[in-house]
């Protein structure tokens, strides 16, 4: 892992005037936030200054309804010593199966049939494909997880997928049956050149499957911790389905999960291909203009509640200065600055805790605070720890009763405020199942 402070000192940041999916002008802020460092780039030695931080205010097209940030990061460095692999994460294994089962069971495909997936990750998707008879190829801009494809035997170009690209792909896959981007359609600052791309390399039978975290989803559940500077485009149906249009595709089905607490895979033909829409497409478009979701509403019910919650922390801090306690935080993931600044835990943390290899014993660019191992938390004994890995907050406090025993507290940022100790351990619990 490379020295973060000479690697950020690189970076380069620009903020777009017009929208990521329409090109219009007609762009605003609805949720104004604090700006974060990325923050998946550890440093082995100490920052001597904290790395600069970037924008991460969302602003909504009120031509095409694409709720988005505006603000660019280099895409060499934001992709580089990308830590996250699909294989690590059971429920990713089984869910992609499924997937694979569900697309294979439901559509019909040609004798030979060959697809294509887009931020392949380390082809794990591409090889439940092939266990069903489908010839794989995958694209990734990070060499990370592109290497470990490799090894597993799967064609990976290392490239950020585009229209620009498809030269430098093998001419065997340039009439595909089945494109997949799971998690990665949010994720480019080329819109056009990735759907421009799908369209010259699928066939006119063939589809294209695309998953993303839902923007209702992330609206009612108060998913803040998913607001960071890869996450570029949040989709509605209503977003994806004026994009979709605009370059000759239409969606026929959708289907939601509960992956990262609420996401939709959205299913994509080319708009002569005679498959027709299920209902719910039509049905999810007017749920979404009819409550709130277009007009504003439920930003505004966002922003009360990063709101809520900064007061919250505001009174801890005091409660923490008047006591002189110590607090660090659970989780080194690049979702824990945007909860950190947000909520106003800066100048309080002694130390991040994670067991994550690659991240253990680095330094983080948010405060350039050290990565410790979950052990640290028995040898310092801290009075708190808030919990910034938001999406396992159950299983962290589940499996550090014992730290509750000794009579510490830990601070729940995620589905609401909670300040958990062993009195209340089983009541909040309870509530949570």
């Amino acid at each position: 892992m490379s020295n973060g402070e000479d690697h950020y000192a690189e970076v380069k940041h620009w903020k777009r005037t017009k929208c990521r999916l329409c090109n219009s002008e007609n762009l605003s802020k609805v949720i104004p936030l604090e700006a974060i460092p990325v923050g998946e780039k550890y440093s082995s030695s100490p920052f001597n200054v904290e790395p600069q931080r970037f924008p991460i205010d969302i602003y909504n097209c009120q031509d095409c309804s694409c709720i988005q940030i505006l603000d660019n990061i280099d895409q060499d460095f934001l992709w580089s010593e990308y830590t996250y692999f699909s294989d690590q994460n059971d429920l990713i294994i089984t869910h992609q199966e499924d997937f694979a089962d569900h697309v294979i069971n439901n559509f019909k495909f040609s004798e030979n049939p060959k697809i294509l997936d887009i931020g392949s990750n380390d082809g794990t998707l591409l090889k439940a494909f092939e266990k069903r008879g489908f010839d794989i190829i995958g694209v990734d801009p990070a060499d990370t997880v592109a290497s470990a494809a490799k090894k597993k035997g799967v064609e990976t170009l290392v490239a950020l997928f585009s229209d620009k690209i498809i030269e430098d792909i093998p001419s065997s896959f340039r009439d595909l049956d089945l494109i997949t981007a799971f998690n990665v359609f949010a994720h480019s600052d080329d819109m056009e050149g990735m759907i421009q791309g799908v369209s010259k390399l699928l066939n006119p039978e063939g589809m294209f499957c695309f998953e993303v975290q839902y923007l209702v989803s992330i609206l009612d559940k108060h998913l803040l911790g998913t607001i960071f500077h890869e996450h570029m485009i949040h989709y509605s149906v209503t977003s994806a389905n004026n994009f979709m249009k605009s370059y000759g595709f239409k969606i026929i089905d959708i289907q939601f999960n509960n992956i990262q607490q609420g996401s939709i895979i959205f299913y994509v033909v080319k708009e002569l291909n005679p498959l027709p829409a299920k209902a719910i497409v039509e049905e999810t478009l007017d749920y979404e203009r009819n409550n709130g979701y277009l007009d504003g509403t439920k930003f505004k019910e966002f922003s009360q509640y990063i709101n809520h919650s900064r007061n919250k922390i505001s009174l801890l801090k005091e409660k923490i200065n008047f006591e002189n306690s110590t607090i660090c935080a659970y989780g080194a993931a690049r979702s824990g600055p945007t909860l950190a600044v947000q909520f106003g835990l800066e100048n309080i943390i002694s130390y991040l805790i994670d067991d994550h290899p690659s991240k253990c014993g680095k330094f983080a660019p948010f405060e350039g605070l050290e990565v410790k191992s979950s052990k640290s938390i028995e040898e310092t004994n801290p009075n708190y720890i808030v919990v910034l890995a938001w999406i396992y907050t159950r299983n962290i406090v589940i499996n550090n009763q014992d730290y509750l025993k000794q009579g510490g507290t830990l601070i729940a940022l995620w589905p609401e405020y909670k300040e958990i100790t062993i009195e209340n351990y089983d009541e909040w619990l309870d509530e949570k199942n």
